[in-house]
C-alpha cells in the first residue's frame, strides 16, 4: 500500500546524497552511502569508501573542525580527482628506482645457485659404520665402553632395526640407539653432526626408536644424560623425559 507522501505508481524521490543520516553518537552517514562523519578528539574525520589510500583501506579526510567543513570537503572530494599522498609519491618513485636497478644488473654477472644439499637418509647400522660413528661421538662428547665394532655389532644383532644411522651424501651426521630388555627400554648415542643441529633430526631419530620400542611391547624408555649436560637434559626433557629420583650405578666386568 503507498505510504501518504508518494502517489501510487509514482517513483521514489532518490535520497540527497549530500544529506547526513545519524547513526549513532558522533557518527553520520551521507545519504548516498559513501561517506561516514565521525567525530574525534581533534574534530570530524570523514572516511570515503569509494577512494582508497596506498595500502587499499578507506581514504580519511580531516580533522575538519564543524561539520559544514566536513561537507564541504566531501563536496569536493565528490568533484575533484582522487587525491594523490606523498606517500603514494614515495612508492612510486621506489618502484622506479628499483626498476632502474633491476635493468642494470641485467648485464652483471650472476652468481652462480648455491646447490642444494644431498638428500637425507636414516637407515639401519651396517657394517663399516664403526669409524665414522665413533668420530661422532666423539666430538659429541661421548666416552664409553662398547663401542668398538664387535660390540656394535652384537648390538645391533640383538636389537633388529633398533641402531640407526643418518647419512647426507654418504657421509654419517647423525645416530640413535635402541635397546630392548624385555622389561625396559633405552636409548643410546643419540647425536648429530654439527651442521645438523637443531634442524630437528635429532628428534626425528628418538622418534622413530621408540615406535620400534613400542611395537615390541615397551612401555618406558629410559637415557643416561651425564651429570653437568645442561644441553642434554634440556633436549630429553623438550622431547617430554623427565629426571628420575635414582642414581645409577655401574661396574666394569673383566674382559
Amino acid at each position: 500500500m503507498p505510504s501518504r507522501s508518494t502517489k501510487a505508481g509514482a517513483p521514489a524521490t532518490p535520497p540527497d546524497p549530500a544529506k547526513l543520516k545519524r547513526e549513532s553518537a558522533g557518527r553520520y552517514l551521507t545519504g548516498d552511502g559513501r561517506f561516514i562523519v565521525e567525530q574525534a578528539s581533534g574534530g570530524w574525520m570523514v572516511s570515503d569508501t569509494e577512494q582508497t589510500n596506498e595500502l587499499g583501506l578507506p581514504l580519511v579526510r580531516g580533522p575538519f573542525a564543524t561539520l559544514d567543513e566536513a561537507r564541504a570537503g566531501m563536496d569536493q572530494a565528490r568533484r575533484g580527482p582522487a587525491p594523490i599522498s606523498s606517500l603514494t609519491d614515495r612508492i612510486a618513485a621506489q618502484r622506479e628506482r628499483a626498476a632502474k636497478s633491476a635493468g642494470a644488473t641485467k648485464s652483471a654477472r650472476t652468481l652462480p645457485a648455491r646447490p642444494e644439499p644431498p638428500p637425507l637418509e636414516i637407515r639401519e647400522y651396517r657394517t663399516g659404520d664403526g669409524d665414522p660413528l665413533r668420530v661422532l661421538w666423539q666430538a659429541a662428547g661421548f666416552r664409553s665402553i662398547g663401542d668398538d665394532d664387535a660390540s656394535l655389532r652384537v648390538l645391533a644383532q640383538r636389537n633388529p632395526g633398533m641402531f640407526l644411522v643418518a647419512t647426507r651424501g654418504g657421509h654419517v651426521v647423525g645416530s640413535a640407539m635402541g635397546g630392548w630388555d624385555g622389561r625396559r627400554g633405552w636409548i643410546y648415542h643419540v647425536a648429530t653432526a654439527p651442521d645438523e643441529r637443531r634442524s630437528g633430526l635429532a628428534t626425528q631419530l628418538v622418534r622413530q626408536v621408540e615406535t620400534r620400542l613400542q611395537a615390541l611391547g615397551c612401555r618406558k624408555v629410559n637415557v643416561i644424560v651425564r651429570e653437568g649436560n645442561v644441553e642434554g637434559a634440556a633436549f630429553w626433557e623438550a622431547l617430554g623425559y623427565a629426571a628420575a629420583p635414582t642414581r645409577q650405578f655401574g661396574r666394569e666386568l673383566p674382559g
